[in-house]
């Protein structure tokens, strides 16, 4: 390797061992990467302009090599989930916008409501009520390079709800959708209330937004989000299923089976202990922190890398007991009236379950 060659290749080394050590650390919003690759771009010019300056000198190989090693870096601890989020998040090439607030309410039965609702680069957040009724508001924003595109493009938007009551089952669905890819001109905000007596199937899709499902008594709830964050407060199911990019996993849940999977960010759940279940949390580059109850049996298994695992439950058999990988059983499982298995994943984090909270 020419002196050149070893000089930008020990900066590119420079940049990926620092910015994995600093990335990997960091809960990073959109915003704070499209600054992150606005530094680097800096850097890149930097370096070019003193290659042109002194071209002798070889700085401009160290500051090359140190970009990118960063880029990769970004990649590396981040994915390509944020480059995603940055095209669709703010439009600054779409100036102009204009508002629409969007109501849909009715009756529902008492018993059974399927909710399907699917929407792009903003929030969701659905709660119970104590009124027999759905009610759906959607704040609407349309972008455009000009005023009257903005205006069209709100026009061309699909809102309807669509209600199917041909079986016991009340059945809605609203979805907003848009074959623009990248830069598209659309945000839009959810806000639900469906009654707290009935049974509630849930679909929820949106992207670049955070998701928050409040006092839901649910056979089925399926949640997905990208760059948002997911919040479960006193949700219990049959079956859970959620997963988003770049964002936090948090509250508190019972389900027969439920699965949990976000990237680059830490999950921080309560489990209610009264019923059989099996419980999968995955992420990658954050804690995760459990709480169970102390009256079930538990089967646990939990993994990490450049981690420790912990599990502060009393009367565990281990099977495998190391610092990052751990499987666990509590004494006299097999015959608990409540039997509950956690099956944790995480990576370059600690992960940690605890017990015996008075709450749970």
């Amino acid at each position: 390797m020419s002196n050149g060659g070893a000089i930008g290749f020990g900066g590119f080394l420079l940049g990926l061992g620092a910015g994995y050590l600093v990335f990997r650390e960091l809960n990073l919003a959109v915003n704070s990467v499209a600054w992150i690759l606005i530094i680097i771009g800096a850097t890149i010019i930097v370096s070019a302009l003193i290659r042109w300056a002194s071209p002798s000198l070889g700085i401009h190989r160290v500051i090359g090599g140190l970009a990118g090693g960063l880029v990769f870096a970004l990649i590396l601890t981040q994915g390509f989930n944020f480059f995603t989020g940055i095209v669709n998040v703010g439009n600054i090439s779409l100036p102009y916008s204009t508002t629409e607030v969007k109501t849909y309410s009715g009756v529902s039965p008492t018993d059974s409501v399927y909710l399907r609702l699917g929407s792009m680069n903003g929030q969701i957040s659905l709660s119970t009520w104590e009124k027999n009724d759905y009610y759906i508001e959607a704040t609407i924003t349309a972008r455009g390079s000009n005023q009257k595109e903005a205006d069209d493009n709100l026009a061309a938007l699909n809102k309807e709800l669509s209600k199917d009551e041909t079986t016991a089952q009340q059945k809605l669905t609203l979805v907003f959708s848009s074959t623009t890819l990248i830069n598209n001109p659309y945000q839009i905000s959810i806000e639900v209330k469906l009654p707290a007596s009935a049974k509630l199937d849930l679909d929820l899709t949106t992207s670049n937004g955070v998701v928050t499902i409040s006092n839901v008594n649910g056979g089925s709830v399926v949640v997905h989000t990208s760059n948002g964050a997911l919040y479960f407060t006193n949700v219990n199911a049959d079956t859970i299923r959620g997963s988003t990019s770049n964002g936090a996993i948090t509250g508190i849940i019972s389900a027969t089976t439920c699965t949990l999977t976000t990237s680059n960010s830490p999950m921080t759940l309560q489990i209610y202990s009264e019923v059989n279940g099996s419980y999968t949390f995955t992420t990658s580059n954050g804690n995760v922190d459990v709480t169970v109850g102390a009256n079930a049996g538990y089967k646990l298994n939990g993994s990490t890398s450049n981690g420790e695992v912990i599990f502060k439950i009393p009367n565990l058999t281990y099977s495998k007991e190391t610092r990052t990988s751990k499987v666990a059983q509590t004494v006299g499982y097999d015959s608990a009236n409540t039997q509950i298995s956690v099956n944790i994943q995480t990576s370059n984090s600690d992960l940690t379950i605890h017990s015996n909270v008075a709450s749970l």
